[in-house]
């Protein structure tokens, strides 16, 4: 055998060798990114599905409510595609699909939903956070327009707002059990600031009236109960600042630094 066969040869293995190299380092890349995206899929799966059971019934708007589903079902889509070995992912599609349906033919919500305590107010708020911080990725990726977000950060916007109402007036209510009637009249009057302080955004002329009324008795009460004690309570009352939708951005800012949808 000649040299220059010889040589033919080795160089047709070396390339031989360097595209199976290259090969291999290519599939095991895609084997790498196709698990990372699956995780990521599955941890984007088990959040909304986590928000579709955390809420409760009827708190999401309509709107709200089916863009959460469909979002589940897009990443549950994209979950059976990418591992079809696995059947839960159909069984779950054929779930939500039917839920998701179901939202949609239900009337838009007149009423709202009222928190019970101060405690589920707090897991509620952590959950619009992660949806609200969603939406905004959302409308990065062009999947909703700017009007759509702006929609939809309102409506969490005043959720937010309610949420921080009921809590107020939960503790004003406890208050008012245990005989601390300033203690109620300050609850009362946090939550009259805050919707005094949106006011101007949306119509809550008729809880205000209500918390106007309310106040008003308990002064008179505490004024009876306590008349020295009614200058102090009027020169710290309504001392706290709300601020709530300031701090839930603050909050949803350090909660971006551990989210996964990106």
């Amino acid at each position: 055998m000649s040299s220059v066969v010889i040589i033919s040869i080795i160089i047709v293995l070396i390339v031989a060798l360097v595209s199976y190299a290259s090969i291999s380092q290519t599939i095991a890349t895609r084997r790498k990114q196709k698990k990372r995206l699956l995780s990521a899929l599955k941890i984007r799966s088990k959040d909304f599905k986590y928000m579709i059971a955390g809420f409760p019934p009827n708190f999401l708007s309509k709107e709200l409510n089916v863009l959460v589903y469909r979002c589940l079902i897009d990443v549950l889509e994209q979950l059976s595609k990418l591992d079809p070995q696995e059947k839960i992912y159909i069984d779950e599609l054929m779930l939500f699909n039917k839920q998701y349906e179901d939202a949609q033919r239900k009337p838009k919500k007149t009423a709202r939903t009222k928190v019970e305590s101060p405690q589920q107010a707090k897991e509620i708020k952590r959950l619009l956070q992660g949806l609200n911080q969603f939406i905004g990725n959302l409308l990065k990726r062009g999947t909703i327009t700017s009007g759509q977000f702006k929609e939809y950060n309102e409506q969490i916007k005043s959720m937010v707002i309610q949420m921080t109402v009921d809590s107020y007036l939960f503790n004003a209510k406890q208050s008012q059990s245990i005989g601390k009637t300033r203690l109620a009249i300050h609850y009362f009057s946090l939550a009259r600031k805050l919707l005094n302080g949106e006011s101007g955004k949306q119509n809550y002329t008729k809880q205000i009236q209500q918390l106007d009324a309310v106040i008003a008795k308990l002064e008179a009460k505490a004024a009876e109960e306590d008349p020295k004690g009614t200058a102090r309570a009027k020169s710290t009352e309504g001392s706290d600042d709300s601020g709530e939708w300031d701090e839930f951005k603050q909050d949803e800012s350090e909660w971006k630094k551990k989210s996964v949808y990106d």
